[in-house]
């Protein structure tokens, strides 16, 4: 799977591949999993670290998937990722309509 921008797992991965640990937990002796995971997230959303962040995802991305493509792949129409984007553009028409109508 390609890491996105937005990916929230990606502080779990790091965390796992950093440690010999299999599992999470909030009561880990050897790190703090919880502050970890929100330290990494702090930093992956911070603006002012954007750019390097999008080169970090690019690289990680080159070194898991040396083959793949940067370019868009076509998302079929029966697909989930396009339910879901559906669904949300009729919820935010939905609200669009609410707030002209209040």
């Amino acid at each position: 799977m390609l890491l996105q921008r937005n990916h929230f797992n990606i502080p779990l991965k790091v965390r796992f591949a950093l440690s010999s640990s299999s599992v999470f937990s909030r009561t880990d002796t050897t790190t703090d999993s919880e502050t970890f995971y929100h330290s990494l997230l702090d930093l992956l959303e911070d603006p002012e670290e954007s750019q390097e962040v999008d080169e970090l995802l690019t690289w990680w991305n080159r070194q898991i998937f040396p083959a793949s493509s940067a370019a868009r792949r076509p998302i079929s129409a029966n697909s989930a990722l396009s339910k879901i984007r559906q669904r949300r553009i009729a919820l935010k028409r939905a609200a669009v309509l609410d707030n002209i109508h209040s």
